[in-house]
């Protein structure tokens, strides 16, 4: 029991470390990050807890070093409920290019639901938050892409290493 504990304790602390210095060697590329497919196929293969928290963990540490604000907090919500919807509706099949398109739309969910989450902190109206939303539209589409690209190579990664275990 001790073992796994210590196993799973350090495994969370490698692949938070792993996906942090993925975000920062990217962060020139606005939006184009494998850190959405990283949480996602770690939700599908470690499990939604383990993913749930690398997630947390890396947001918080790039918060610091990025810059923390209140957005981080809402980072992490919309990240949860992404993970969370992605875990449940990815027990319908096994085709990863199927699980692939899904990351994508899950991607592009992200970006409805972080500027829904700025509109309320920074107090956008309806019409605020539409344009808010459409001026961020590209930058969700770069995501979206990044993510469905990304996944599958992540996917292949993860179960190397899960053989090998």
């Amino acid at each position: 029991m001790r073992k796994n504990i210590i196993y799973r304790t350090a495994l969370i602390a490698v692949l938070t470390a792993l996906a942090c210095v993925l975000r920062l060697w990217l962060v020139a590329l606005p939006n184009v990050k494998p850190i959405t497919a990283m949480f996602l196929a770690f939700a599908l293969v470690l499990g939604l807890t383990d993913s749930l928290w690398i997630m947390a963990l890396t947001m918080l540490a790039t918060g610091l070093i990025l810059g923390f604000s209140p957005l981080v907090a809402g980072q992490i919500i919309v990240y949860a409920l992404i993970i969370m919807l992605f875990k449940s509706l990815a027990q319908l099949t096994t085709n990863l290019g199927i699980l692939s398109l899904l990351t994508a739309l899950s991607a592009l969910l992200y970006g409805c639901l972080i500027s829904v989450f700025s509109g309320l902190l920074y107090g956008f109206g309806p019409g605020g938050f539409l344009a808010y939303w459409l001026a961020g539209l590209p930058f969700d589409l770069a995501h979206a892409l990044s993510t469905f690209i990304f996944f599958p190579i992540v996917m292949l990664i993860l179960k190397q290493i899960k053989t090998r275990h």
